[in-house]
């Protein structure tokens, strides 16, 4: 019988840890845990566990910098679509795929760090894109201004939504976002 390659059973190891990390901060919010909680959950040794990360606060970075890349990705192929004119529905739709993971990190339950972080991407793509969107004039309102609202209006619904267990779809949730912002917006830049 062969045996598994190393990169194979390092994937597993880092897997099952994630996943035990996931559940662990959506039962008992992320300050409560210990490497002791994760490893126990994920069925594994110490010396594995600290073979893959230096703590439970690398484990979790670790969470944060896949998911910020794989949100990354999905807003910025939202994006170069064009077939879908609210700006921020990818941000909900890849909220519902990842759910328990999104739930875990940028929920109430998890760590402030995690939600700055993944603010700190979404802004990133923000930064990149608005200026598409927001034309410069005269006696309007900062772009930088404008982008702040936007990010911590939108973050701060993100997080009740999915606190909330999703009482919406992702088409509902961006569909109220664009009705509450849109008029605002649209009267400052004139468009």
């Amino acid at each position: 019988m062969p045996t598994a390659s190393p990169d194979r059973r390092v994937r597993r190891t880092r897997e099952l840890l994630r996943r035990a990390l996931v559940e662990l901060i959506l039962e008992t919010g992320y300050d409560r845990i210990t490497v002791q909680h994760i490893i126990d959950r994920a069925d594994v040794g110490r010396s594995t566990f600290y073979a893959h990360y230096t703590d439970k606060d690398d484990l979790l970075l670790g969470n944060l910098e896949e998911l910020a890349a794989a949100f990354e990705e999905h807003m910025e192929r939202h994006f170069a679509s064009r077939t879908e004119p609210n700006p921020v529905l990818a941000a909900f739709e890849h909220a519902e795929r990842q759910r328990n993971l999104y739930k875990a990190l940028a929920g109430r339950r998890g760590a402030e760090v995690i939600r700055a972080g993944l603010r700190r991407r979404i802004e990133e793509v923000m930064a990149r894109r608005m200026p598409e969107f927001l034309p410069r004039r005269d006696g309007a309102v900062p772009v930088e201004v404008t982008m702040e609202f936007l990010l911590s209006s939108l973050l701060g619904l993100l997080v009740w939504w999915l606190d909330d267990d999703l009482p919406y779809t992702a088409e509902e949730m961006a569909d109220m976002y664009m009705r509450l912002i849109a008029p605002g917006v649209q009267a400052v830049y004139g468009i």
